[in-house]
């Protein structure tokens, strides 16, 4: 074989070399490109179907309990106000039914939103001679929510639930005389008895 051929051979075998490797990464690129179009199909399933669970309570084998987190829609609230707002319907409602529960739940929104308290769902909770239960060795301070106050939360937060008739206030057993005089008495659930300001 002349040199000829030997360069004209080595120079073929180099192109199909080349054109190999191409072909190679060509097909990779498809298949990282495809992976990626799935992943990003998975996340956005993922987020799509979500339901949110943060632990809250460690169980006896040291597994932390999941409890229910509701999907917010119109009504933004974070973590921790969602929290709260489950652990002031706990405190206040253990025996209620979950309406009973999420009407606490509303009467706090109520105040938020009204300009005659804080606005703050912290701040409504922790206003001082107002929710007996928050007071030092209050039900507050030993109770954590339980999946009913998520469902509350959740009739609330994602399906937009409101009978409260703009209740500001509650109360259990209805004996109060202060507010029978000063409050308009809204109705009765369970055990509670829901007010709001008289109009003047």
């Amino acid at each position: 074989m002349n040199r000829r051929r030997k360069r004209l051979l080595l120079r073929n075998v180099k192109m199909f070399a080349v054109c190999g490797a191409m072909v190679y990464l060509a097909t990779g690129l498809t298949e990282l490109t495809s992976n990626a179009g799935r992943v990003k199909s998975y996340q956005e399933e993922a987020v799509a179907s979500v339901i949110w669970k943060v632990p809250r309570t460690e169980l006896k084998d040291g597994e932390p309990e999941e409890v229910h987190q509701p999907m917010v829609t119109s009504r933004d609230l974070d973590a921790e106000e969602s929290y709260l707002l489950t652990k002031i319907a706990m405190a206040e409602a253990e025996g209620e039914d979950t309406e009973g529960k999420a009407l606490v739940i509303m009467v706090v929104l109520n105040r938020v939103w009204s300009d005659k308290f804080p606005d703050s769902i912290e701040e409504v909770i922790m206003q001082k001679n107002q929710f007996s239960v928050t007071q030092e060795g209050g039900r507050w301070w030993r109770v954590e929510p339980d999946e009913d106050c998520y469902n509350a939360l959740d009739m609330v937060m994602a399906e937009q639930w409101d009978k409260s008739h703009g209740a500001l206030y509650f109360e259990s057993a209805g004996k109060s005389t202060w507010n029978q005089d000063n409050l308009e008495y809204l109705f009765k659930h369970g055990n509670h008895y829901f007010y709001k300001e008289k109009e003047k």
